[in-house]
């Protein structure tokens, strides 16, 4: 009964949230037939979830640290405004030349940059304090790195959302060996005691961290 619940509310999330744009559609599908990884890319509703904070947040100068196939990167931009911009860093070139393809079929495209080598290189050359938000869905054993970076680069008021904060529930585990879970465990307590910062864990797919920097 209680799984039967779940399902019918699920149901019921899909069917009232916006769809996606045919073109993030024609993405995720061949996401799936070329990688057969079309989960590690944000689902529909944390997709309309991420454009709605965009929105209404402001946002004009946006980064984000895992770019995957491009799917959350064009959901990003679609939300930005005319004059908006993302950088967007990937470490795999094969998949970072999906998400080419797929940003110069986009009306939007233009208004991404992708960066191709490890994410931290390219987070340390951008400017303090000039960014108005950062998506983390990347390595998960770095993510306090990419967290740090952020803040660093975030303006007042910057928000940073992070992907994975649940990782498969196996964050509960009395003796959790999985070294991704280890270190999202480690990355929630720390961003728990950190007081440069409020924020609010959401329950949504696989857990999400939204994150204000005073």
């Amino acid at each position: 009964m209680e799984h039967e619940i779940h399902q019918a509310i699920e149901a019921y999330i899909e069917a009232h949230t916006d769809d996606v744009s045919p073109l993030l559609q024609q993405l995720m599908q061949e996401t799936e037939h070329v990688t057969e990884r079309s989960r590690w890319s944000i689902g529909r509703i944390e997709g309309k979830l991420l454009q709605m904070l965009i929105r209404v947040s402001g946002t004009k100068t946006a980064v984000e640290v895992g770019t995957f196939t491009g799917y959350s990167a064009l959901l990003i931009a679609e939300a930005l405004p005319d004059d908006g911009r993302l950088i967007t860093c990937e470490m795999n070139q094969e998949y970072a030349e999906i998400a080419q393809r797929y940003f110069k079929k986009s009306p939007h495209g233009a208004k991404i940059q992708l960066k191709l080598g490890p994410a931290l290189e390219s987070l340390r050359l951008l400017p303090d304090t000039k960014s108005d938000f950062v998506f983390i869905d990347a390595d998960k054993p770095s993510y306090h790195l990419y967290f740090d970076e952020a803040l660093r680069i975030l303006k007042p008021g910057g928000l940073v959302f992070v992907d994975n904060v649940l990782w498969r529930n196996k964050i509960f585990k009395r003796n959790i060996t999985n070294k991704n879970a280890r270190a999202i465990a480690d990355f929630n307590a720390r961003v728990k005691r950190d007081r440069r910062v409020e924020k609010v864990m959401l329950k949504l797919r696989d857990g999400v961290y939204l994150i204000r920097k005073k």
